[in-house]
């Protein structure tokens, strides 16, 4: 409880009487002071048996699944029930799945009336979430002061990994099948062109010729089915953040987005997380199951506590995997503590697998290393960062000499990098 400014003057009243009694020779008035202490507290605890029966209903209203590091609207929905004005002040508290702006808001609910607060949430961390109770105080009927209340909004929400945006959309088939104008097995048509010397009699487009007027040949291009399997490191320094998620989020939301460009290109995908273990072991599968079965694998993931041990899960890749495969490992590229391990473990799986690993970058680091000194600390702060991004390059360049691509790229960019790397990768039919 915390009084308001008609309680403090009351206060002063009583003080200023009991102060004028004790310097008077009237009887009467040094027992004046009594009486407007008593109805001061008189009124706060008439207030205080009230407020619990003007508590209005508290809900959350926004969209579920909300999905990960995309902003989305959100309010707190206040009902009033009773014939009052009420005046309340809360803090907007989120579970540990959302942020939002914390400072305290006051509102004023007119009586029987429904009143919304807009909020503007940012979904950080993946699964079910609950709301936890809101902590507020609610002015009382007098307004004699502020009293501490708990409003229980009871809502739950769910976040998801993200999807593809804008015109990018998931096209494949629930079996994962395609249909396609083929001249033979693992071929499809890749274009019409003009006929060259040399060029076989059976690629010769008969009813383009007689349309055009000149010989005109189909060209054709090979039909991949690959097998890629996506190896995210959920250990201890994948809770380190990364702009306004952490490397875990960054890792789950690329993962997904990628699963869906493979399932347009008729390719299988599977997961693996690991961390000090095995958590989730998914073999790949096309189609939109495979998507639908990965995206809620991941959407139950939290960062483990634990070093990560990729030698036990480049073994576990080699018993999940009967075939050559893409595997695409995130993990961290900057780890002194893991560069060993993730050696041995791209030595385990390459060959027969080609390996991308792939990871974050951070620019932070980098800007410490070339920024000028402002104080005496500053040249070995960027003596530290110099070494830090030597050590990591040093890395990057081993991976590379066995054979694996490394994409380091910022924390907006990796999403990106992915992808190109991925496409170059199968047009340059290396797997």
């Amino acid at each position: 409880m915390h009084l308001a400014w008609r309680s403090y003057l009351l206060v002063i009243i009583t003080a200023v009487i009991a102060v004028a009694g004790i310097w008077s020779s009237e009887p009467a008035l040094p027992r004046l002071w009594h009486l407007s202490g008593a109805l001061l507290l008189l009124g706060l605890a008439v207030e205080g048996l009230a407020v619990r029966r003007l508590l209005p209903r508290t809900r959350i209203d926004t969209a579920t699944p909300a999905f990960l590091g995309r902003r989305q609207p959100g309010a707190v929905v206040f009902e009033n029930s009773s014939q009052r004005m009420l005046t309340l002040e809360y803090a907007p508290a989120t579970p540990a799945g959302f942020e939002a702006p914390v400072e305290p808001r006051r509102l004023r609910l007119p009586p029987r009336s429904v009143r919304q607060d807009p909020l503007s949430l940012l979904p950080v961390r993946l699964g079910p979430q609950l709301w936890p109770h809101l902590p507020a105080r609610l002015r009382g009927p007098l307004s004699l002061a502020w009293w501490d209340v708990s409003l229980a909004p009871q809502a739950h929400a769910a976040v998801a990994p993200d999807t593809l945006r804008g015109s990018a959309r998931v096209s494949g088939f629930a079996a994962g099948s395609r249909a396609r104008p083929s001249a033979g097995a693992g071929q499809e048509l890749y274009q019409l062109r003009g006929y060259a010397a040399g060029d076989p009699l059976t690629r010769i487009d008969w009813k383009a010729t007689a349309r055009t007027g000149e010989l005109v040949s189909r060209e054709y291009s090979e039909d991949q089915h690959l097998d890629i399997l996506i190896a995210i490191d959920a250990g201890r320094l994948s809770r380190v953040r990364a702009g306004a998620l952490d490397r875990l989020g960054l890792y789950c939301n690329a993962a997904a987005r990628l699963a869906e460009i493979v399932t347009h290109n008729d390719d299988r995908i599977g997961l693996m997380v690991y961390a000090e273990r095995v958590l989730v072991s998914c073999p790949p599968a096309r189609g939109l199951g495979a998507v639908m079965r990965l995206r809620a694998a991941l959407a139950r993931l939290l960062a483990q506590g634990a070093e990560s041990d990729p030698i036990a899960a480049a073994i576990s890749m080699r018993k999940l995997l009967r075939q050559r495969a893409l595997i695409i490992l995130l993990s961290a590229l900057d780890d002194a503590t893991i560069a060993a391990a993730l050696v041995r473990a791209v030595r385990l799986l390459a060959p027969p697998h080609l390996v991308l690993v792939a990871g974050i970058h951070s620019g932070e680091i980098e800007t410490l290393a070339r920024g000028a000194a402002q104080c005496w600390e500053d040249p070995w702060i960027a003596l530290a960062a110099a070494e830090h991004e030597a050590r990591a390059a040093r890395q990057r360049s081993l991976l590379q000499r066995l054979g694996a691509p490394v994409a380091a790229a910022p924390a907006e960019r990796l999403e990106a990098t992915l992808l190109q790397r991925y496409e170059a990768l199968r047009r340059s039919r290396r797997i």
